[in-house]
């Protein structure tokens, strides 16, 4: 249901964007009109470029079995650590 809702919201969201830069392209003479298409395309183009250089943000499920996969059958043991030195307080 969440998902539902968020794609909903950012559908209505895109709506109003478009909305407002269709009015906005219609009061602008020609010459500043085409300056603000080419932002948004240079926009767009960033945006895709970013998000090819980062798909994503979340490691991949199987992420971990890969790691203890490549690790191999050794167990991971921790060493005793021994004790604290104890410090003069400042």
């Amino acid at each position: 249901m969440v998902a539902k809702e968020a794609g909903w919201q950012y559908a209505r969201t895109m709506t109003a964007i478009t909305e407002q830069l269709e009015a906005t392209l219609k009061r602008l003479d020609d010459r500043a009109a085409a300056s603000l298409v080419r932002l948004v395309r240079d926009a767009l183009e960033l945006a895709s470029v970013q998000k090819a250089a980062h798909p994503s943000d979340r490691l991949p499920a199987d992420f971990f079995t890969r790691i203890a996969r490549e690790l191999g059958p050794e167990p991971f043991d921790r060493p005793p650590q021994g004790t604290l030195e104890k410090r003069e307080a400042w």
